[in-house]
């Protein structure tokens, strides 16, 4: 889809949409919340919900959404582009590029799980490290400030409050592999609840469907996650936004199950580092992307995590350990880290 110390780099401004600019500061910053533990707060999805949703057509859904690719499609269809950048170049061609559309200085995250009675943890995550852990770790960490370069600040705490919502739906069953699969209309129906209930929208809002193992989705009928059918297996997550009436605008990533093996390497041994990988993946393109019209690159139409997701390595995000990507840099012209 469509790095390091922060680099200041000067974003004009774009109509209709409010921009935080800051002096960079090295320190955690709080939203203006108080963070606290607690389960996930239960909300449902009705069928005003659905009614929410079919408001958006499937041409727009499309329009609004860009696919991480799984791993064995990328493998074969950006073969020739997935050379590794080198720093050595002055302006490499595997550089962003602004094309003056918003991006994200500050939000809050709200983490949705759906159909996971036993929590987080038990989805999505290994022993402690949950989702929420790992959006607070990164956001505390030298990752979060190679997004900076693209931001026009230092995002570094800007990100930290992680709320956790939790729902239940019925998917239909796909009779290719007798497996419930999610389509954009019910996606859109859990956002649309769970940003009714949560009255929060817009840019400083980021919402993040996590669907549990053995649940497909599909934006169309060859376009899925589902890897009991090869056959239609294209995707392993994806981002987008989506406009459900006036000044109800919702960013938004899906996040499939991802201990699987064409979405997580093989030395991603625990559920948390394919967990934790994908979503970085799409957080940091959310935040720098988040209506496919802000940074990305010319040529190949790659987004910051696109270039850079085969190379996973342990990682010390904050204060925990991680098996994850790195994140493209325009500033080194290569794929890091952010620590030096």
């Amino acid at each position: 889809m469509r790095t390091s110390h922060w680099s200041a780099q000067v974003i004009p401004a774009v109509a209709g949409v409010s921009a935080l600019f800051v002096t960079a500061c090295s320190s955690d910053r709080s939203t203006g919340n108080a963070v606290l533990d607690q389960p996930p707060v239960t909300f449902s999805v009705s069928s005003a919900s659905y009614a929410g949703a079919n408001r958006v057509s499937p041409e727009a859904a499309l329009k609004g959404s860009k696919l991480f690719y799984s791993i064995p499609i990328l493998e074969s269809k950006l073969a020739a582009s997935r050379a590794r950048p080198r720093h050595t170049l002055v302006q490499s061609p595997f550089d962003l590029t602004f094309h003056g559309g918003p991006v994200v200085t500050h939000a809050t995250n709200w983490n949705i799980y759906v159909n996971c009675p036993l929590g987080p943890a038990a989805c999505w995550g290994t022993g402690n490290l949950t989702p929420k852990t790992f959006l607070r770790d990164f956001d505390a960490s030298s990752m979060i400030e190679i997004m900076g370069q693209y931001l026009g600040e230092d995002p570094t705490g800007r990100f930290r409050q992680v709320n956790e919502l939790a729902t239940t739906v019925q998917f239909p069953i796909d009779t290719a592999d007798n497996t419930p699969t999610a389509g954009f209309q019910d996606i859109f129906a859990v956002l649309f609840a769970a940003a009714s209930f949560t009255g929060k929208s817009g840019y400083d809002n980021i919402y993040h469907v996590f669907l549990p193992q053995g649940t497909n989705m599909c934006q169309a009928a060859t376009v899925c996650y589902s890897p009991n059918n090869p056959s239609t297996e294209v995707f392993c997550a994806f981002h987008g936004s989506v406009d459900f009436g006036q000044n109800f605008h919702v960013l938004y990533s899906v996040q499939p199950y991802q201990g699987t093996d064409v979405c997580a390497l093989p030395n991603q041994t625990r559920l948390i580092d394919g967990t934790a990988s994908t979503l970085s993946h799409e957080f940091s393109e959310t935040i720098t992307d988040p209506d496919l019209d802000a940074w990305f690159n010319n040529l190949t139409e790659n987004e910051v995590a696109d270039l850079c997701f085969v190379f996973r390595n342990p990682e010390r995000v904050n204060s925990h350990e991680y098996v994850i990507q790195e994140e493209y840099s325009n500033t080194v012209n290569d794929c890091t880290d952010g620590a030096f």
